[in-house]
């Protein structure tokens, strides 16, 4: 994963990784990422979660039960994720994840422009902390709410920020995430 461009990189190593057996488990992306793997899975969960993907009922509680145990252990101080058994060998197809980066690549290169390491005071422990508590708050928000059709955007608006400013450790991008997750309480409070 290149600094330069951390999210279209994210797509790629994805893809690199399915293009051999036609498909990736959670468990050979997490391989893959190695110690930066919460930024990456935070951020290719939510956008699961905002795609159409994300709109098949059943699919935002898988995602909201990963989310959370992938923020329980950034709230624990783990440096690398664990994956029990069964959540690792959740798969995604390559053609999805194929398809998913060519029609992604544009506005992500774009975003990737944005992306850089500043305000490390809240790119750092606490803040990572923190901002894994609100994911975890997010991603059970999403249960109730996949509902209504496409309701789970809204906190995977959040979940998707705080990914990206993780890996990219950029913490204005963690301080967006925090007023996003603030506004998904005040859209999820409207909704319910």
């Amino acid at each position: 994963m290149t600094k330069s461009d951390p999210l279209e990189s994210i797509l790629e190593q994805a893809d690199s990784v399915a293009e051999d057996s036609g498909e990736a488990t959670l468990r050979d992306l997490i391989e893959a990422f190695d110690d930066r793997a919460f930024g990456p899975v935070l951020t290719l969960l939510g956008l699961l979660a905002l795609s159409p993907f994300g709109a098949i009922p059943g699919i935002p509680a898988v995602l909201a039960l990963v989310l959370v145990l992938f923020a329980g252990q950034i709230v624990m101080g783990r440096s690398s994720p664990w994956l029990p058994g069964f959540v690792g060998s959740i798969s995604i197809e390559e053609d999805k994840i194929s398809s998913f980066q060519e029609s992604a690549s544009g506005w992500l290169s774009r975003i990737d422009g944005l992306l850089q390491p500043r305000l490390k005071a809240f790119a750092g422990a606490l803040a990572r902390r923190l901002a894994a508590g609100v994911t975890i708050v997010l991603a059970m928000a999403m249960v109730p709410l996949e509902a209504a059709p496409f309701a789970v955007a809204i906190p995977a608006a959040g979940i998707v920020l705080f990914g990206m400013g993780l890996t990219a450790r950029d913490g204005l991008v963690m301080l967006f995430g925090f007023a996003a997750s603030l506004g998904a309480a005040f859209g999820i409070w409207f909704l319910l």
